[in-house]
């Protein structure tokens, strides 16, 4: 986790390098874990939570299936004042989603994501960059997150995290000042 602009950001990235589009998708099960630990970190709970991991799932899953094997690098920002939770997801593939209407066809068993994005979020979109696109989705939050109470709590509980390791490797952990830049 790290703060940027004074909101949150957890980056993940998530390897689906498999050939068979099939076995990529097991990267979106791991995906959603961390993406749950990292947001329920920040207080993120209930119907809330329950729509971000169902849309992180979904973009994750469509990058899996839908562009070649590669790196997914899916990213949950918290901005400030706390109110906007956006999950982005970036892959290599240079098209760009758009919803499939295939309501009534039940011989399909796909195509039906993005409306769901589109049903469990305030806004979502697209974006092109230089090498391939995201795709984001933002839902307002019913109750704003205190992101400097969020931030403090991180930070003990990395500290304690750095201590219990250090006891397990019989080594000291580094202990880097507060204002040194993180490299």
């Amino acid at each position: 986790m790290s703060r940027t602009g004074h909101g949150l950001e957890y980056r993940l990235v998530v390897n689906a390098t498999a050939a068979d589009p099939a076995e990529r998708m097991e990267c979106v099960g791991f995906a959603r874990h961390a993406l749950r630990s990292a947001a329920t970190g920040w207080g993120i709970t209930g119907t809330v939570l329950d729509d971000l991991l169902a849309v992180a799932s979904e973009l994750i899953a469509n990058a899996a299936t839908h562009n070649r094997p590669g790196t997914i690098d899916a990213t949950l920002r918290l901005a400030p004042p706390g109110d906007r939770l956006r999950v982005e997801v970036a892959d290599g593939g240079s098209g760009q989603p758009r919803p499939q209407d295939r309501f009534g066809d039940d011989e399909e068993v796909t195509g039906r994501g993005l409306l769901m994005v589109g049903a469990l979020t305030d806004c979502w979109g697209a974006t092109k960059t230089a090498t391939g696109k995201t795709v984001w989705a933002e839902c307002i939050l019913p109750a704003p997150v205190d992101i400097p109470a969020v931030a403090r709590q991180a930070r003990r509980a990395a500290a304690v995290a750095d201590v219990v390791t250090a006891s397990r490797l019989r080594t000291l952990p580094l202990l880097v000042p507060a204002c040194a830049p993180v490299a």
